[in-house]
């Protein structure tokens, strides 16, 4: 199963169109502003998020009445941001699917970075209740994707995005940090929260592997 989220934040329609062409989702869920974007790409949307203060009104009003989607409209004064009421719902759809451990569980969010660093910030946390959910996750805008990991975790030199990867702690240690195939390869390394060991490394054998025994990382893999 495959859930997009759009929201209101930075989209490329360049990139958004091209990386959308290669991809089917199960469930879309438009975010306030996300809304935009999703009109413009003409995307088949079946939930509606927000407290619809960011969207033009004439959009609004050709989406909020059809029956094919499900509305949930909030009051802007409320404890929650428009994508965490977003990736909760999401993360609900799965359950409800009642989906098996080996099944595909993606979740795609696009437009969640910004100008608003704190909308940013608060994003890349919920990559870790997505994580925890047993779902794969990811923040994708034109030069990163982004993702939360722990464990194993391979790349291939014809799939990965964009140039660099670099890994940044999420918790205040890493360890067991080991990189085979990449250009500065790590064995058995540890880093802390605020440390940059594990910025900006590139993948340079077909595949790449990597194992982190200890607490959980942001993998952010960036274009030129």
């Amino acid at each position: 199963m495959k859930v997009l989220i759009i929201t209101g934040g930075n989209i490329d329609d360049d990139f958004a169109f091209s990386f959308l062409e290669k991809r089917k989702y199960d469930e879309v869920i438009a975010v306030d502003g996300g809304l935009a974007f999703a009109d413009r790409a003409k995307i088949r949307i079946t939930h509606l998020v927000g407290d619809f203060d960011t969207i033009d009104p004439v959009i609004l009003e050709k989406y909020r009445y059809r029956e094919d989607i499900c509305v949930h409209q909030f009051v802007p004064e409320k404890d929650y941001t428009d994508t965490d009421i977003a990736v909760k719902l999401a993360l609900k759809l799965f359950e409800q699917a009642s989906l098996s451990k080996a099944d595909e569980k993606t979740l795609d969010i696009l437009g969640g970075t910004g100008s608003r660093l704190d909308h940013v910030m608060a994003n890349l946390q919920m990559l870790k209740t997505i994580l925890e959910a047993g779902v794969d996750g990811a923040i994708i805008d034109k030069n990163n994707y982004i993702q939360m990991i722990q464990g194993q975790c391979t790349l291939k030199k014809g799939e990965v995005f964009g140039h660099y990867m670099s890994l940044v702690p999420a918790t205040m240690k890493l360890g067991g940090i080991t990189l085979e195939g990449f250009k500065y390869p790590l064995k058995d390394a540890k880093t802390s929260f605020g440390e940059s060991l594990c910025v900006s490394n590139e993948l340079i054998a077909d595949e790449g592997s990597i194992e982190i025994k200890e607490g959980l990382a942001w993998m952010i893999l960036s274009r030129d």
